[in-house]
């Protein structure tokens, strides 16, 4: 998917919502043992990696912090790959705000 513009502001806004959404990921099927080897209970909560693409072609993958410090283009370029999958989070981000200011009467 092509990057799209976005302003400084705008990014910084989508940076910080996709932090929150990849930050609410889990796996039942995770087995976890603390100290000592006991047993604490299946499943684990995790963050997603955010993968931007740089001006060089270049895969960058950020967990955290909020990738606030990147700039809008490399940003615009944001996706979780799920294998041979992408979700487009940040352009998902965007539509979403973009409806809510259509429709919704939201102001960013």
């Amino acid at each position: 998917m092509a990057k799209f513009k976005i302003s400084k502001p705008r990014a910084q806004l989508l940076a910080r919502l996709e932090h929150i959404i990849g930050s609410n990921c889990y796996n039942g099927n995770i087995q976890n043992y603390g100290p000592g080897g006991f047993y604490e209970g299946s499943g684990r909560d995790f963050r997603y990696p955010l993968t931007m693409i740089d001006e060089n072609g270049e895969k960058i993958k950020r967990s955290s912090p909020a990738a606030t410090d990147v700039s809008p283009q490399i940003l615009s370029s944001g996706y979780y790959a799920f294998g041979a999958n992408r979700l487009q989070i940040i352009h998902a981000l965007n539509e979403v705000l973009e409806y809510l200011e259509e429709h919704k009467g939201l102001k960013v």
